[in-house]
């Protein structure tokens, strides 16, 4: 679909431009001058699978990323969580580990291609006495490449231990603590209050930046809106300039929590995305999140070598055929954020198959970007990649909105870079809405919709066991407020 953009260096030097999200091409309306690398290299790229229930997504044995589900325990309750509804399977142990490692003889992997093994929670380290066995029987079963896979874990830090954090060192991984910096109080109690515990992480910090294998990941939320916030936060933990953050994007709405965390009116929009945009424009880049920079990037080269469409994957990934979510069962899943007991937003079962048969595992319970409606006639496309696959109704509603916002600032930050100087106001298309169509909500007069009455709820977490002297949080439960 074809967008009609009007940009501007200055008051009085204003140029219209056209880009196309299929073609992925820019060019000026005036004079049809297309921005493009002097020379466009033919693409290696192939062509992405487009799914729904009635298409199913399948998966190969040839497995390049493996996404392991060490159970959804966790110690935390975040505000935002993805998983905090999720039913919970019957957890496993490290008895589940022979079993599994021999199931894993069903994949197939490629030394030369490389292999990289995720190990998720709830909190992984709540898992550490099936953790750290688990991998180490991995990395002796690949003893025999010249390079082992590449390890990695997402942890909050609260029960990291010495002993915990030499041997992730050691083993290889690669790391990184999830915490919101100034805005951690949405995410959970915060483990630098801990004067033991935050020496313990801080000084883990700074053994594994050195090897480059560590990161504080933070999500953006209505609560939390400043990525340079969060930058100078973490500076000052540190003392570190170079403070290495991940992550960075705005929460999904997985539930009515997360819609509670999202961007809730139009002012709410258009404040965060000047704030997005000023925050690494006037900076000249200086947020230290190597993600979101990269996605500027990456967004600009794509424009400039006319990545078409037809070559773009969903946000997670989750939609290669290379990439696998599995549990300690062998169970294949959607992703790596829920379970195999639960059923997707669309009805289906999140259950996709089993490892010892792999042929038969179908996706039936996400949709690819190409079927939503929404997607293909919008303008930031190429940098928001259909948001997640999975979810649908209000909660994809919501998230497709903060999104769009999260994303345009991105847009004009590289198109101000591909174009030297232009700064885009507004964005016209066909269908597209009066809100999204002005980028700053500087150019037309908006008037807020009308907000549903909210039903008052209660979200009651409880502590229902102990994993490993660890007390950990059970599925989430809503009660209406009387």
């Amino acid at each position: 679909m074809k967008f009609e953009i009007l940009a501007e260096r200055s008051s009085d030097d204003r140029k219209t431009f056209i880009y196309d999200n299929i073609t992925n091409t820019l060019s000026e309306k005036d004079n049809e001058y297309v921005f493009e690398y002097q020379r466009i290299e033919p693409h290696n790229l192939k062509v992405a699978t487009v799914f729904d229930k009635n298409t199913p997504l399948k998966k190969s044995k040839k497995v390049t990323l493996l996404k392991i589900q060490l159970g959804l325990s966790c110690n935390y309750t975040c505000d935002y969580c993805s998983q905090k509804f999720v039913e919970r399977p019957t957890e496993t142990s490290k008895k589940d580990i022979d079993a599994l490692i021999t199931l894993l003889d069903n994949l197939e992997f490629d030394e030369e291609k490389g292999l990289k093994i995720e190990f998720w929670g709830g909190e992984p380290l709540v898992y550490w006495k099936t953790l750290k066995p688990l991998a180490e029987d991995i990395k002796e079963k690949f003893s025999h490449w010249r390079d082992g896979p590449k390890l990695s874990i997402i942890t909050n830090g609260s029960i990291l231990t010495k002993e915990m954090a030499m041997w992730l060192y050691y083993m290889g991984f690669s790391v990184a603590i999830s915490h919101d910096g100034p805005g951690q109080s949405v995410r959970g109690p915060d483990p630098f209050e801990d004067p033991k515990q935050k020496k313990i992480i801080l000084d883990f910090y700074k053994i594994m930046k050195k090897s480059g294998r560590i990161s504080f990941n933070t999500m953006m939320n209505s609560k939390n809106t400043s990525r340079k916030a969060v930058r100078d936060w973490f500076v000052e933990l540190t003392e570190d300039e170079d403070v290495a953050l991940g992550e960075g994007g705005i929460v999904d709405a997985y539930d009515d929590d997360g819609i509670t965390n999202s961007l809730q009116t139009l002012k709410e929009h258009f404040d965060y995305r000047r704030q997005s945009f000023n925050d690494i424009f006037s900076t000249n880049g200086q947020i230290n999140n190597y993600m979101i920079l990269e996605k500027i990037d990456s967004f600009s080269r794509s424009v400039l070598s006319h990545t078409n469409s037809l070559y773009l994957p969903q946000k997670c990934g989750m939609d290669m055929e290379d990439t696998l979510a599995i549990d300690m069962r062998g169970n294949i899943i959607t992703c790596q954020n829920v379970s195999a007991v639960e059923t997707a937003m669309n009805g289906e079962s999140h259950l996709v198959g089993h490892i010892s048969d792999i042929e038969s595992a179908e996706v039936k319970s996400a949709t690819h970007w190409s079927n939503r409606k929404e997607c293909s006639s919008c303008p930031v496309l190429h940098l928001c990649k259909g948001a997640c696959m999975f979810l649908d109704k209000k909660f994809w509603d919501i998230s497709c909105a903060n999104a769009y916002s999260d994303n345009v600032a991105l847009f004009a930050l590289s198109f101000e870079r591909i174009t030297d100087g232009y700064i885009p106001v507004t964005i016209k298309g066909e269908g597209l809405p009066l809100e999204r169509q002005d980028i700053w909500g500087t150019v037309y007069q908006h008037k807020e919709p009308d907000r549903k009455k909210i039903i008052p709820i209660k979200v009651v977490a409880e502590k229902i066991a102990t994993i490993d002297d660890v007390e950990v949080y059970g599925k989430s439960r809503v009660e209406r407020v009387e």
